[in-house]
C-alpha cells in the first residue's frame, strides 16, 4: 500500500518556487501572488537598512539621554549604563517592528520587515529580529552576509523567518 502524499503545493510563475497557498508573496523572488497582482516586492539592500539603523541610532541616542542618572555606577570596572542602553533598544525595536512593521529609521527609508509570507510580525518573531540587531549585531551581519546573501537575510532574520522589504 502506497503512503497518501499530500497535496502538491503551487509554484510561483515567475521563479518557479514552492509557497504555501495562503502566501501573499513568494517567499524567494517576492512576487505578489494574489490574482491580477502585479505589485513586486524588492528586498532591501544593505545599505538602506544600514542608514535606517543610524537614523534609528540617533533616535536611541536622545532618547537615552534623557534617562541619564547624575553619578553612573560601575560593577566590575563596567558601565551599568551599557545594559539599560542596550534594553531599552530592544524594547524600542521589539515594539515598533511588533505594531508598525517597522521603526521610524526604516519609515523614513520605505522599508518595512515582514513574515516570509508577506504577514505581520508576531511579539516573539520580533524580539528575536530585536535581540540579534541590539545585543550580536556584528556577527549577526556577518553570518547573514555570508550564509543568506539571496535574501539580504541577518543571522536573526531567518532565525524568526523574517525579511526586510522595500514599499514601492
Amino acid at each position: 500500500m502506497k503512503p497518501e502524499e499530500g497535496p502538491e503545493l503551487p509554484y510561483c510563475e515567475t521563479c518557479g518556487a514552492e509557497h504555501d497557498e495562503d502566501a501573499d508573496y513568494c517567499p524567494k523572488c517576492g512576487v505578489s501572488l494574489s490574482p491580477g497582482g502585479e505589485k513586486t516586492v524588492e528586498l532591501a539592500t544593505w545599505t538602506q537598512r544600514f542608514i535606517a539603523l543610524i537614523i534609528d541610532g540617533i533616535i536611541l541616542a536622545i532618547i537615552v539621554a534623557f534617562f541619564r542618572f547624575p553619578g553612573e555606577s560601575r560593577f566590575f570596572g563596567l558601565s551599568v549604563r551599557f545594559g539599560v542602553d542596550n534594553i531599552l533598544g530592544f524594547l524600542y525595536f521589539m515594539f515598533m517592528d511588533h505594531y508598525y512593521g517597522q521603526s521610524v529609521g526604516k519609515k523614513v527609508m520605505n522599508l518595512r520587515v515582514t513574515k516570509m509570507d508577506g504577514g505581520p510580525l508576531d511579539l516573539m518573531d520580533a524580539a528575536i529580529e530585536a535581540f540579534g540587531k541590539v545585543f550580536l549585531l556584528p556577527i549577526d551581519f556577518l553570518i547573514g552576509f555570508f550564509m543568506f546573501r539571496d535574501m539580504n537575510q541577518r543571522l536573526f532574520n531567518h532565525l524568526s523567518d523574517t525579511v526586510v522589504i522595500r514599499e514601492m
